[in-house]
């Protein structure tokens, strides 16, 4: 099934008839932090709503595959629609692993977005990663103008289920259609970057989309977002500290920077 599927698809390669998604990372929200105590052991996560916007012209269409249930992970082709005839296919974008969590277990696409605090400053070092396993991509929630995209659909193309309860699944789609985001609340699994031990200061959280580039799409000028904060201990280091927003950054990787576009919202 899964070899007369892929034979179906048109050969990889740039296309003039190529309706492109566009990848649209939303600016870091909803920041704070939350004292947890593991093993004895207590750390701070800050934590943080994150959000990826397809506003192309195309959907972002994946398909995760394996020959054998013995492989541990799927194979990803990204499937990109075309003006005239069947898809192009776009080969090898990505991984899918099946994960097991107390929220949920399904099969999530690794690498897909990462989150970092860097420094504030010219250096911009990254100080801290997340810890994240991947992601279920699905149309989550239409945008505010989403019947402004002449590819919008009012009904969802991408269920949420990511072959939820399937470990043996051989293969599966997801994606984000056109004018729909797929979103994370704070502090739910790997939704946070632990800020244990941290000095008190001002520091950069960036989320950057299609972090391994192979994603096909319209526009990558997007594809990061960031928000300048600043970290405080008022009731020392075995409390938890303040976090407050200064400043936000649309399509910027370093809100700290002063020629960042900037968002009041």
């Amino acid at each position: 099934m899964l070899a007369a599927l892929l034979a179906l698809l048109a050969p990889s390669g740039a296309s003039a008839q190529d309706l492109l998604p566009d990848l649209d990372q939303e600016v870091p929200s909803r920041l704070s932090v939350k004292k947890v105590e593991l093993g004895g052991k207590r750390s701070f996560r800050l934590g943080f709503r994150s959000a990826a916007a397809n506003v192309g012209d195309g959907p972002l269409r994946l398909f995760g595959y394996r020959a054998s249930e013995s492989d541990p992970t799927m194979d990803v082709n990204q499937f990109v629609a075309q003006a005239v005839g069947k898809p192009r296919t776009v080969r090898n974008v990505g991984v899918m692993s099946y994960v097991v969590h107390p929220d949920h277990k399904h099969w999530h696409l690794l690498g897909f977005e990462k989150y970092e605090i860097r420094a504030a400053g010219d250096a911009g070092a990254v100080l801290r990663r997340d810890r994240k396993t991947g992601f279920c991509l699905g149309d989550r929630y239409a945008l505010p103008n989403a019947s402004a995209f002449a590819a919008f659909r009012p009904a969802p193309a991408f269920p949420e289920e990511c072959g939820l309860g399937e470990p043996d699944s051989m293969g599966i789609f997801a994606g984000i259609s056109v004018g729909y985001g797929d979103n994370y609340e704070p502090q739910v699994e790997g939704q946070y970057v632990d800020v244990t031990g941290m000095p008190a200061g001002d520091y950069v959280l960036t989320h950057t989309l299609n972090t391994n580039g192979k994603l096909a799409e319209r526009d990558t000028t997007n594809n990061a977002a960031s928000v300048l904060f600043s970290l405080a201990w008022p009731k020392g280091r075995n409390e938890t500290p303040r976090v407050r927003v200064l400043r936000r950054c649309p399509s910027s990787p370093d809100c700290s920077q002063s020629n960042a576009p900037r968002s009041t919202s």
